[in-house]
C-alpha cells in the first residue's frame, strides 16, 4: 500500500500498527480496502517464481541433466 513508509506491527490487528513515517497513518478502512489487491499481488509474485523455477528445471533437463543434478542446482522439485 505504501512501500516506502516505515511502520511496525505488534500482532495482527490495526491496534498493533505503529506508524513511524512522517505521513499520516492509514485508516483501518484504507488498509482493509487495499488488502485484496495486496493479496492478489502476492499470489501473482508467487506464480512468477513458480513459473521461473519450472522454466529453469525444463532448460536444465533439456541440457541433459538428470533429476538428481537438477535438484542439486535448484533444490528439491
Amino acid at each position: 500500500m505504501r512501500p516506502s513508509e516505515e511502520w511496525t506491527l505488534d500482532g495482527d490487528t490495526y491496534e498493533g500498527l505503529t506508524w513511524l513515517s512522517e505521513t499520516p497513518k492509514p485508516t483501518e478502512a484504507e488498509i482493509k480496502a487495499a488488502e485484496p489487491a495486496a493479496l492478489a499481488a502476492a499470489v501473482d509474485a508467487e506464480a512468477v517464481k513458480v513459473a521461473a523455477r519450472e522454466s529453469a528445471v525444463a532448460k536444465l533437463s533439456a541440457l541433459g541433466l538428470n533429476i538428481d543434478e537438477v535438484n542439486a542446482i535448484v533444490g528439491s522439485i
